[in-house]
């Protein structure tokens, strides 16, 4: 072997790389030290609240990107929408990605982690609704991309037929090839969705920490492999959960406290190396040495080396497929094209990293060490095929039918006799309530909110601004009104101010 890197999640025990926590000791940075009042100090564990972490910093980062795409082509002239359609478009992304990727983890890719019985399962109601929407570990790409098309589609059935849908498509085509660019890192800095078995030759094969089908990290205790799972916090469910383990597996649980190793043949049917934290390191060790380390800490087991898939999909999936978008975007004439691009270059590209990356070990078993599904193509594989046989039709469609970009009008258009706001130079009144602005966007003319629901939201406001328009009326009427009275010297205005004579310093100044 050439060269062996370690990749940095290898010592943390999290799932997702946290960046800040909030814990007893202080405010923690990268779960490696602590910043309070003594000073920036070694952390040593303890858990506390999570406030930002390297997976939703990135997802954020893609959400900045749609926005980012939408308003840059707008203002170019390119994308013919008023200013308020891009916070429509980045509201609806956000949910299609958000509820779509998340549902087709849940119902495709782990779902006895959310119905099925204990140990795995939840122990009751509760559990299982706090899985379902409080647990955002889990995310599958072809989910959002199927969230982002009912999103779509129910977008233009409320607003057809004038909505330039398939143009909006075109630009959310590059916002999402720049947002995988930033999923694959996440996934790359969690040490996640890592690859297959890399030869010996290859330099930059990595090592990456074994975790269970059910996403719990593989620790060597006594000579034996175990899942390392976190107790649930509410003591009635961990005496539950803990009784359900112990049925499972009579024999084969080690309460630690505040963890427990439960002891599971099929947590470790892909390769792996046991590994030791000492004075210089990390260590691989096979078979471990039991003198060399305290007598009942387990082993931390990592994988053979592999290849780091996750920056193989970034370039493919990611970078490539972005680059080729922008391209198309200044040769296509019709709208849709670049849509239908992202929804057939994207399957193909992953299709094409799924060789090289490790299938879902949700899909293993003792006769499928692999974890294909059909006909020796992975989960990934088999959705993208679907995927881009959705992108193939789109294209075909909008080749022929797509609208003329050049030729697109306006949209929304202006509503014919709409108000114009007033310029009003006049200071404004003291104990003036406050106004709710209400923009055409987030649904007023696009129909967007009320997709997204806020059409409740909208008219509750509307009502607390008519109460505080009747609060003031009845002040103004207890009280005289300061904008009758003659305005003092100091508030008068002027359109020109070179017409008016500097004020002259007085006494004191």
């Amino acid at each position: 072997m050439l060269g062996v890197l370690n990749h940095p999640k290898l010592i943390y025990d999290w799932f997702t790389t946290t960046l800040l926590r909030w814990s007893g000791d202080g405010l923690v940075i990268y779960d490696q030290w602590v910043l309070n009042l003594s000073g920036v100090s070694e952390w040593q564990g303890g858990g506390g609240e999570v406030l930002l972490d390297f997976y939703y910093l990135c997802y954020l980062i893609a959400f900045i990107g749609v926005l980012f795409f939408f308003t840059r082509y707008r203002k170019q002239g390119w994308l013919k929408v008023r200013p308020h359609v891009p916070y429509d478009a980045l509201l609806l992304t956000m949910i299609g990605v958000l509820c779509g990727a998340k549902a087709a983890y849940i119902f495709i890719y782990n779902p006895d982690f959310y119905f099925g019985a204990p140990p795995y399962g939840p122990v009751d109601t509760s559990d299982q609704l706090r899985r379902i929407f409080l647990n955002w570990s889990g995310m599958a790409s072809h989910g959002a991309a199927a969230g982002v098309l009912l999103m779509a589609l129910l977008w233009w059935l409320k607003a057809r037929p004038k909505i330039p849908i398939a143009q909006i498509g075109d630009v959310g085509g590059i916002a999402a090839a720049f947002g995988a660019i930033w999923i694959r890192l996440a996934n790359f800095m969690n040490a996640e969705l890592y690859g297959r078995a890399a030869p010996d030759w290859l330099p930059w094969a990595m090592r990456f920490p074994v975790r269970s089908g059910k996403g719990h990290p593989v620790v060597f205790f006594n000579h034996s492999l175990y899942e390392s799972m976190s107790k649930p916090t509410d003591p009635a469910q961990a005496e539950t959960w803990l009784h359900s383990l112990q049925q499972a597996n009579p024999g084969g649980v080690i309460d630690r406290g505040g963890y427990v190793l439960f002891k599971n043949p099929d947590a470790y049917l892909q390769g792996y190396d046991l590994a030791v934290h000492g004075k210089d390191g990390l260590q691989i060790v096979d078979p471990p040495p039991l003198d060399s380390i305290q007598i009942g800490d387990p082993f931390s087991v990592i994988t053979t080396p592999r290849h780091p898939s996750q920056l193989y999909q970034l370039i493919l999936e990611g970078l490539i497929v972005f680059i080729i978008l922008l391209v198309m975007r200044k040769r296509v004439k019709r709208a849709g094209m670049i849509a239908a691009g992202f929804f057939t270059l994207y399957p193909l590209a992953r299709f094409i990293g799924e060789f090289f990356r490790q299938p879902d070990v949700q899909f293993q078993d003792e006769s499928n060490h692999l974890g294909t599904v059909f006909f020796g193509l992975s989960m990934g594989q088999v959705l993208s095929l679907i995927m881009a046989g959705v992108g193939i039709t789109m294209f075909l469609y909008f080749r022929g039918k797509g609208r003329i970009i050049a030729e697109q009008e306006m949209w929304p258009a202006e509503e014919k006799g709409a108000p114009k706001p007033k310029k009003d130079g006049k200071a404004k009144k003291k104990n003036a309530p406050v106004s709710v602005p209400f923009e055409k966007g987030m649904g007023g003319s696009t129909g967007a909110g009320e997709i997204a629901g806020l059409g409740d939201v909208r008219a509750a406001l509307a009502e607390k601004e008519k109460e505080w328009d009747a609060k003031h009326e009845k002040l103004q009427g207890d009280a005289p009104d300061e904008s009758d009275a003659e305005p003092d010297a100091d508030e008068e205005s002027s359109d020109d101010d070179s017409n008016r004579e500097p004020r002259q310093p007085e006494p004191g100044d």
